[in-house]
Formats: structure tokens, sequence, C-alpha cells
């Protein structure tokens, strides 16, 4: 009876309090609770808080950027090549939106043939562009309103993009690395942020495992017992031919490998003349058959030349898929480091079933998509280079 009682005087105080106040339309509740108690403001104010901070986190993403995103972000867009991250994360399920390089993919970038079928049902709103002009469609993006936005540009970039659109931008960066800090860090942000994180460590995991494993093996070859690599074709800003090369290849690098561009004193692609060829000599060379119209063309016109290569006198001349494609291919990366280190320290790799690593290597970073049977279906892969003649 107490009970009804009560009900009946906080009904009729809020509908007293309904009459007075302004902006209280759909707040009855509040408004009994109001009356019943004029302290009860500042608990309430507080569970909203708590409320509010329960349904966002920070995630510190690539560039030291700290970012309040939601709690469990259910939606995700990307600019330049920050779909490739998304993918090794296992958040692929959550876009809404990629660029146009993605809706139109390429055998070049494995994750955007592994979900070419999502992937060409999303709009596009962005070029694409990873490294050159990046034109994003920031009113699409606003309308689309991701939860988040994943970006490999730079943090200037990034921050701006995030202050006009008003999306959380989380940044990632990773040009030709692959067993870097930046390259873990950025699968971990995207993780965190796209609330995959179990999915992340455990990519991140495994590749540290072949990280160590790589790294062990090569570990006690002496600097004199290291031949001299060359790694040819390759592109940047349009196909190379011979001279296209990368001082401080990721691969090379990661193998402790004498390659021999890294004598030039540059860090990045760079393009040599033959006679630079000609007086490094290289061991072997590892060439992008993407580029072979070009090449057999150069060595038409200069076959005594290459001929007296001792490349060329010992066989030692192979093909690779070329790993940086509009941002790097960190699967393919791997892949390419397994077998220059097979092909160059043959001892040390004896025991890599090869073939089952690259598909190990593929299925872990595409979550269980086996790129390596595509590959061999269209004829790519890692092994001598085909004639030149």
């Amino acid at each position: 009876m107490k009970r009804r009682t009560l009900a009946i005087i906080v009904a009729a105080l809020a509908t007293a309090l309904a009459l007075v106040l302004t902006g209280c339309g759909g707040q009855g509740a509040s408004g009994s609770s109001a009356a019943a108690s004029a302290s009860s403001a500042a608990p309430a104010s507080d569970t909203a808080s708590s409320a509010s901070d329960a349904e966002t986190k920070t995630v510190t993403d690539a560039y030291g950027r700290e970012v309040t995103v939601p709690a469990h972000a259910k939606s995700a867009a990307t600019v330049g090549s920050g779909a490739r991250f998304v993918v090794y994360a296992g958040a692929q399920d959550k876009l809404i939106a990629v660029t146009e390089m993605e809706t139109d993919p390429a055998i070049n970038r494995p994750y955007a043939i592994a979900y070419a079928d999502l992937f060409k049902n999303l709009p596009a709103t962005s070029n694409g562009n990873h490294l050159l002009e990046t034109n994003v469609n920031e009113e699409e993006l606003v309308k689309l309103s991701p939860d988040v936005i994943i970006s490999s540009r730079s943090k200037d970039e990034c921050d701006q993009l995030q202050a006009n659109t008003g999306i959380p931008v989380i940044g990632i960066t990773y040009q030709n690395q692959l067993f870097t800090d930046n390259v873990y860090k950025s699968i971990e942000c995207v993780g965190a942020a796209l609330d995959t994180e179990d999915h992340a460590a455990e990519v991140i995991a495994k590749m540290k495992e072949w990280e160590a494993d790589i790294t062990g093996r090569v570990a006690n070859v002496p600097d004199d017992a290291k031949p001299s690599v060359y790694v040819g074709a390759v592109n940047y800003k349009g196909a190379k031919s011979w001279g296209g090369t990368y001082a401080h290849y990721a691969c090379t690098d990661v193998l402790g490998a004498n390659n021999v561009a890294d004598q030039t004193g540059q860090d990045g692609a760079l393009d040599v003349d033959l006679e630079q060829i000609g007086a490094w000599d290289p061991d072997y060379m590892f060439l992008n058959a993407g580029n072979m119209d070009l090449l057999k063309a150069d060595y038409a016109e200069n076959q005594e030349f290459f001929d007296g290569l001792t490349a060329f006198k010992n066989n030692n001349l192979y093909t690779q898929p070329f790993f940086n494609f509009n941002g790097t291919n960190v699967d393919t990366g791997i892949c390419d480091t397994y077998f220059i280190g097979a092909t160059i320290y043959p001892d040390a790799f004896a025991d890599v079933d090869l073939d089952a690593k690259y598909k190990e290597v593929y299925e872990t970073m595409l979550g269980g998509f086996d790129f390596y049977s595509v590959m061999q279906e269209n004829k790519m892969g890692f092994k001598a280079f085909p004639s030149l003649t």
C-alpha cells in the first residue's frame, strides 16, 4: 500500500515538473528521480561519465598518436594502403569503404586478391596512392561514418583527415619493412582499434617466429662467405629494367646479405647504369619477372655485356615476386627472404620446405587464404629466371 501511495506521489510530481520545465520530453524517469532527491544530479552525471568512458578506448598508433576510438568498433574505412593491414589484423569484415586499388585488385597485392569478392562491393573513398598524392573524398567518408579510418599516410595527414572528418584516424607506417617495430606496431594498433587484438597478436607472434628462424640460420655466416647480390628490375615510379635496384632492400637486410647497391650509401629505390652493374659484377641476381619485356629488350641490345657477368656465367639468375607495390606486401617480402636465403646460403636453409613455408606465410597473413596456389596458377613464383632469348 505504501508503495502504491509513493508511486502516486511520484507520478504527480513528475506531471507538475513537466509543466514548468522545458526540454524534458521523454525524461519522466529523470524528473522523478530529481524530485525524489535534490542530490541525485551528481550521481547521474558520474554514471553518464562512466558509461561514456566504457564506450571508448585510447589506441596509440604507429606514429605514437593517441586516438580515442569506440570500445568495440563495428566499421572501418581505409586511406592509402591501409586495407592491407586491416587484413593482416583480421578485421577485413569490418570494412565499409576501401580505395580504388582494392576494388580493382591486381595479382601483385595478395590481400586484395584474397578478399576481391568483398572489396568489389565496397565504395571507394580515395584513389589509394600510398606514397604519391592521395585524393580522399572526405565528404563521402563523413556520409559513410565509419567508426575508424585506417591510413598509411603521414602523421600530419592523419591529423588533418581526423580534424576534417571528425572520425578517429589510426596511422600506420611500413614502407620497405618486414620484421620491424613499425610493422609490428601497425598490425597491433589496427587490431586494437578494430577489436581484433587476439588475431593481430597471433599474426605478430608468427612473424617473430619466422624472423628468429631466418636470422638464426644466417647469424654465423662470416662476411667473407657471403656472395654478392643484386636486386634488379625493381619498380618505383613506373616499371624499370636492369638498372632499377634497391639499396637496403628489406630481404637482404634481414639476411645480412652483401647487397651491392648498399655501397652507394643510399637507402631505397635508385637507378644505376649498366657500367655500374658491370663494376659490381654480382654473384647472384634476383629480378622482377613482371618487367620481362624491358629486360629482354635491354639484353638483346647488350648481350655480350650481360653474358660476361658472373651471375650469367654461373646461371645464378632468379626471379621473385616484387613485394613493394603501393606499399609493402609483408607476406611476399617474407617469402622472398626465405627464397633469397635458401639460394645464397643453401646449407643454412637445407631443411626448409620452401613450398610449405610460402603457403604457411600467406595463409597466416591473409586469414587462411591460400595465395601461393593462386601464384602457381598464374605462373608466378620463386625460381630460376626464364630464358632471355
